[in-house]
């Protein structure tokens, strides 16, 4: 097995507790990144059915997510930059086109659930006659 390494439990108290504190810290930093990239999933699709006015309304937002994850060491300056930039000029270009949204599409309404059919009634089983006692052999 080259090269397989498994992960070992740490022995030393110092150690112990930073990987008490890499689970925490790793924990607090999902919710950061998870945010950030929600956010710039719901603006790009903004962009995309042509919704200009809820995409300048949530690029703020999007815009200080970034840089939070940025601060927290989550990404690197230059990546927020450039997903800062890039977000932007979609905004602007959809903003100069002037395009409208296309129509919005009607989901149909849920159809209601039928209930099921009840379950017939348990019959209670009919007990067993009980086994003739084993006789006792002599050795």
């Amino acid at each position: 097995m080259a090269g397989a390494t498994t992960a070992k439990k740490p022995v030393i108290r110092k150690a112990k507790k930073q990987a008490k504190q890499a689970k925490v810290h790793e924990a607090r930093n999902r919710i950061f990144r998870n945010e950030m990239k929600s956010l710039i999933k719901l603006f790009k699709g903004y962009i995309q059915t042509k919704h200009a006015e809820k995409a300048a309304k949530i690029f703020p937002k999007v815009v200080s997510s970034i840089d939070t994850a940025f601060k927290k060491n989550l990404i690197h300056r230059n990546n927020a930059a450039n997903k800062k930039s890039g977000l932007q000029k979609a905004l602007s270009k959809l903003q100069k086109s002037g395009e409208q949204p296309a129509a919005e599409v009607v989901k149909p309404a849920k159809v209601a659930k039928v209930p099921k059919a009840p379950k017939a009634p348990k019959v209670p089983k009919t007990e067993k006659a009980e086994k003739p006692a084993k006789k006792a052999t002599k050795k």
